[in-house]
């Protein structure tokens, strides 16, 4: 399985925070948006719009993008490895999308706070799907709060889980099944059986990611209130939208979800943390502050894994025995063996014997 080591994760991480969606740069998403309707309309006639057609787009579309990131990759190795890495390391930041994010609802809030009540609106328009020109200042500030909520699954734990899991060619496979998903994932006539497997295929990619986000937003309040957004979060017709509000929810004591306007028309969703109160435009300042928690828990986490996937394995064998601190201290044995006395030598010249004549 292709693999990121943990200086590649956290390079793409910081390029992320760092330099953010500069305008004008060639992007992954805007790529995977170009491809999108052109083999839309090559698939439309001949698989009369069905589901196998759908399938035949989300595979064409994502090996289009996997190829291209190939032929790049193996251009570069063969001028050196390290142009291959950071390849690699570009790919998956681009799959990011922390920083984008956090300005994205700065920009809501900005003429919120100036008293710009349409300014907020047509912020808020750019980064969510619903009626917005109908919204209060209320209205507004939920709006974003949501936004940034829902995002934070799909647009940065996500991605950092497969280029975990996959490196780069996972987290591309991912961000540009999301892209499907936005375009043509639709319950409407148009999309209903040939946008059906990339909503499918976008739910399955998110499964783990979405409670992953639930979880770090959790893991740093002590799971206070972990029965309330897993209850509230299986409500949702998402099977993992409502994880991340219901988290960010109940985190920051606020009501989210309810009555949207689509189009003109009223779509009643679940309601998450109904006690809460009301959002106002402080809590899109809250609601960013509790993304980077999240951004900061997993990064850890997963870079953690990462570290000690990646640490040298000794084998057993080769490792040097543990000492046993209740042993004795051993000591030196010493034998003695014994050898045979040896003959008294006759002495001589020490005293002159008597003679027999007693003289």
């Amino acid at each position: 399985m292709w693999r990121t080591d943990t200086l590649q994760f956290l390079t793409a991480v910081g390029m992320d925070v760092c330099l953010g969606d500069p305008r004008g740069m060639p992007h992954i998403t805007r790529a995977a948006g170009t491809l999108i309707p052109f083999f839309e309309n090559i698939l439309s006639v001949p698989t009369a719009r069905s589901v196998s057609g759908g399938v035949l787009l989300w595979v064409c579309v994502n090996g289009a993008m996997l190829g291209g990131y190939l032929l790049i990759r193996m251009a570069l190795h063969s001028f050196s490895p390290a142009l291959a890495w950071v390849w690699d390391a570009f790919v998956i930041y681009q799959t990011l999308a922390a920083r984008d994010l956090d300005e994205h609802a700065r920009a809501v809030l900005r003429p919120l706070l100036l008293g710009d009540i349409d300014g907020g609106r047509n912020a808020a328009g750019r980064i969510v799907g619903r009626d917005t020109a109908i919204l209060d200042e209320g209205g507004v500030s939920r709006a974003a709060v949501e936004a940034v909520a829902e995002s934070a699954t799909d647009g940065f734990v996500a991605p950092l889980f497969w280029a975990a899991v996959g490196g780069a060619p996972a987290a591309l496979i991912y961000r540009t099944s999301n892209t499907l998903d936005s375009m043509v994932g639709h319950r409407n006539e148009r999309y209903e059986t040939f946008g059906k497997f990339s909503a499918r295929m976008d739910d399955v990619l998110s499964f783990i990611p979405a409670r992953l986000c639930a979880f770090a937003s959790l893991l740093t309040r002590g799971f206070r209130y972990a029965l309330a957004v897993k209850t509230e979060a299986g409500a949702h017709s998402s099977p993992n939208a409502g994880w991340s509000e219901a988290a960010a929810a109940w985190a920051l004591n606020i009501r989210l979800g309810g009555t949207n306007y689509y189009d003109g028309a009223p779509h009643h969703g679940p309601v998450f943390n109904a006690f809460g109160r009301s959002a106002q435009p402080n809590d899109i300042l809250r609601v960013l502050r509790w993304f980077w928690g999240v951004v900061l828990v997993c990064v850890v986490l997963m870079g953690t894994v990462l570290d000690i996937r990646d640490r040298p394995k000794v084998h057993p064998s080769l490792q040097p025995p543990a000492p046993d601190l209740m042993l004795p201290e051993p000591r030196l044995k010493q034998e003695f063996t014994p050898l045979p006395s040896p003959l008294p030598e006759k002495m001589r010249g020490s005293f002159s014997e008597r003679s027999s004549n007693g003289k």
